[in-house]
């Protein structure tokens, strides 16, 4: 029963990493349709997006309700993420005081999962704690925009590139300490196409001004974030650019966890601050950072639950 259970953790999984790329598909051309340039198989592409949608809900749903035992606040989440379509059958439900209490019940049963997916993983998890603040602080922003309508003025692009430190550690260490070195360096050669998934645009922006105009109203439209300043557009570029880069090295390096756990945290933890449209964008970077922790968890490190045990003990 164990195995079969794992068996289909497994495959929600893959159905949970191609949806989230189709979902992501969605959310560029969605955000582009507005201007007047010509996108090949536009049609096409939005239908699998809207195929993507679909399937990252029901697999993130089967994820969350099969993986219970790794968090016990997953079960609660993966049940709510379910019922939460039945809130369309109340007229007006976004500004429904059932759907506000339904939202911080969601968040509060996340941010414990977070810690105890925490806790239960490896001390290598540690370097995934500016991840976990940028989430926890963005679900903050974005319930204080649907509870109180209070916009929280944050330097957004400051938390992404402490998030993206961590990460970046995170994985060297990772490859140096959980694979051999051979399967380290092909893993960094393999996924330096990943890196050129946004450099064209950085290209395109750094020469021309009139694009970066642009891109500055498309790029927080696609990804959520609100640039302080409109001069930091190429920097936010070249992030994305080597995130997507060090999210191919970790599944390359046999962490499919942690790899699709942070490309589900940057395409939408960010899309929340203007408040929770879609209930999805909510439960979407909870579950990537929880698939983090469980991604450190696979290397042969002690726990931090461990680790703290016997200074209570001494105590």
């Amino acid at each position: 029963m164990s195995e079969l259970r794992d068996e289909a953790i497994k495959l929600s999984l893959i159905f949970l990493g191609i949806g989230s790329i189709f979902q992501f598909i969605l959310q560029f051309i969605f955000s582009i349709s507005y201007l007047p340039v010509h996108v090949p198989f536009q049609g096409s592409l939005t239908r699998v997006g809207q195929i993507g949608l679909y399937m990252s809900y029901l697999s993130l749903s089967a994820f969350l309700v099969l993986s219970w035992d790794k968090a016990k606040a997953l079960l609660p989440l993966g049940i709510l993420l379910l019922i939460s379509p039945s809130f369309t059958f109340i007229n007006n439900y976004f500004t429904s005081p059932w759907w506000i209490s339904f939202e911080v019940a969601i968040a509060i049963i996340g941010i414990s999962g977070i810690i105890e997916s925490l806790l239960k993983s490896s001390i290598l998890s540690v370097l995934n704690v500016p991840t976990i603040f940028m989430v926890v602080l963005l679900l903050f922003a974005g319930l204080a925009v649907d509870i109180v309508h209070v916009e929280l003025f944050i330097n957004y692009l400051i938390l992404f590139e402490a998030s993206l430190a961590g990460l970046l550690a995170f994985t060297v260490v990772w490859s140096l300490r959980m694979t051999s070195a051979r399967r380290a360096l092909i893993s960094y050669v393999a996924a330096v196409p990943a890196l050129f998934s946004f450099l064209p645009i950085y290209f395109l922006v750094s020469s021309n001004r009139f694009m970066e105009i642009i891109m500055n109203m498309v790029m927080p439209s696609v990804f959520g974030i609100v640039l302080s300043s409109p001069y930091s557009l190429p920097l936010f570029i070249v992030s994305l650019a080597i995130s997507m880069y060090l999210v191919a090295t970790l599944a390359l390096s046999r962490n499919p966890y942690a790899a699709l756990g942070y490309f589900m945290v940057v395409t939408t933890t960010f899309l929340g601050v203007n408040g929770y449209h879609l209930i999805l964008y909510l439960v979407y970077p909870i579950a990537g950072v929880i698939l983090i922790n469980i991604g450190a968890k696979k290397g042969n490190l002690r726990r931090i639950m461990d680790l703290i045990k016997p200074r209570q003990n001494n105590v």
